[in-house]
This record gives structure tokens, C-alpha cells and sequence, in this order.
């Protein structure tokens, strides 16, 4: 009877080892802009959705893809990393070749397809301004280590051209209420955003506003952010590690695939 109950504790003890090394992650964000996300980890899948929001999006950090859920409308697209750096290729192409002629060409254009077409390639169709046009000088200053919401991180202040330009807070590893699996699927979704924003954030249009947060310029995954170029900030406030359904992340596969616009579109 010793023996089996010691074989039962055991087992048990086993599993909620299991358990515990592949808990699923819940986090919620607070904006100071008074807006509330909460970014869900599951195996390998990342849900980022808004409050008050029905659109949202999933990650997937083994294929590197980014899906934008719409069930309203019954739809959903799906973006790789390999469409957008096409993408962005397009947009330096065609701003290399039109751009001699494009203010020209723009004036001749009805105001409602001048601004469709400004929307689709941003800043691409604009000469720099005076004095732009190389990049930043980017520096950081340590900060020291906090723990904010059961999660350790690194403190930074981010120093652009000798202006202070935002303070971030950055997981480098699992802790808290975190495991590894679902730490190295939050960094590989912070890695696509870093990569992606700042060049086709105005292609993504609502795509890209949802993971603003998590594209900072330091590496690891953000857990306070604050933008002091536009006067915003950004926190995790909790975190949870409670199981989670697959069907949050599976549930838009019955929706219309739709393709991502393009510039003509």
C-alpha cells in the first residue's frame, strides 16, 4: 500500500512539474492613453487582442507569421516577414524611380486617391526633410534591474542625438509566472515587431498599431515602455498562468482568407 501511494505522489509530481514547465501566459497592458491589451501564450502562438476591439491578432513564432482576425467579418489575412521586407522593397523602388516627378503627379491626382496613395507608402513619397536623412545616433543608459508585475527586467533610458527618448523595461529570460516556452515565443514575436514597425508600419495600417508596444529598439521582451517623444507609456500589470483554450487561437481557420494590400490595392 506504501509502495503504490508513493507511486501515485510521484506521478502527481511529475505532471504538475509538466504542467508548470509549459503553462500557458496571460498578460495584460495598461496605456496611459487609457487603452487595455492583453497578449495570450499558448505552444508556440501569441494573441494580441485590444479592449473594446474585436479585431485581433495571432503570432506564430515557428512559421514567423502574423495573422489579423476580423471576425465581424468573418475574415482574416495573414502577413509574413518575407511579404512585408517584399513590400518594403517595392516601396524603395518606386520611391528611387518616381521620386524626381512625384509631387507633380501627386497634385494632378483626385484629393481621395492623393491620400490613398500617401496612406499606402507613408513618408516614401515625400523628400527628407532638411537635415534628415541619416540615421539617428541611437545610445542606451543602464538603468539598474526592477521587477514589475512578478517579472524581472532591465531598465534602459534610450538617448536619441543626445535627447532622451524613452525609458524601457526588458525581459531578458523566463521568471515569475512565465515560463521559457512561452518567454521565447513573447521575444520572437518583440524581435518581428522591432524588425518590422519602423519600415512598413504604414503598410500594416491597423495591423501594425496593435504591436506597437512590443517594438522597442532594445532586445528582449518589453514590460514597461515609456515614450517620451509622445508623451505615452506602456506597463504589464499582470500576468497569469492559467490554462488557455485552444480554440482562442484557432478560431478565425473557418473564416475568408484575405490577401494583404498591396500598394496598388
Amino acid at each position: 500500500m506504501k509502495t503504490r501511494c508513493r507511486i501515485s505522489q510521484a506521478v502527481t509530481a511529475f505532471l504538475l512539474l509538466v504542467s508548470a514547465a509549459h503553462a500557458d501566459t496571460t498578460l495584460v497592458v495598461q496605456g496611459s492613453d487609457g487603452l487595455s491589451s492583453t497578449i495570450q501564450v499558448r505552444n508556440g502562438l501569441g494573441r494580441l487582442t485590444t479592449a473594446g476591439r474585436d479585431e485581433y491578432l495571432i503570432y506564430d513564432a515557428g512559421a514567423g507569421v502574423i495573422t489579423y482576425v476580423e471576425p465581424r467579418e468573418r475574415r482574416y489575412t495573414q502577413v509574413s516577414k518575407q511579404q512585408l521586407e517584399a513590400n518594403v522593397k517595392t516601396v524603395n523602388d518606386i520611391q528611387a524611380a518616381v521620386q524626381p516627378y512625384m509631387s507633380g503627379m501627386l497634385a494632378s491626382l483626385p484629393p481621395a486617391q492623393r491620400r490613398m496613395i500617401e496612406q499606402r507608402m507613408g513618408g516614401a513619397l515625400s523628400p527628407p526633410a532638411a537635415g534628415e536623412g541619416a540615421a539617428p545616433e541611437v545610445r542606451t543608459i543602464d538603468r539598474g534591474s526592477h521587477t514589475i508585475a512578478g517579472l524581472r527586467c532591465q531598465s534602459s533610458g534610450i538617448v536619441k542625438n543626445g535627447r532622451p527618448a524613452a525609458e524601457v523595461c526588458m525581459a531578458t529570460e523566463a521568471s515569475g509566472k512565465l515560463s521559457r516556452e512561452d518567454f521565447e515565443t513573447l521575444e520572437a514575436l518583440a524581435t518581428f515587431s522591432r524588425g518590422m514597425a519602423s519600415s512598413a508600419g504604414s503598410m500594416l495600417g491597423e495591423l501594425a498599431t496593435q504591436f506597437q508596444f512590443m517594438a522597442t529598439q532594445v532586445e528582449g521582451v518589453p514590460i514597461a515602455v515609456r515614450d517620451l517623444e509622445h508623451e505615452r507609456r506602456y506597463q504589464v500589470t499582470s500576468v497569469s498562468d492559467s490554462m488557455l483554450s485552444d480554440a482562442l487561437f484557432q478560431g478565425y481557420e473557418h473564416f475568408e482568407k484575405q490577401e494583404m494590400p498591396t500598394l496598388m490595392r
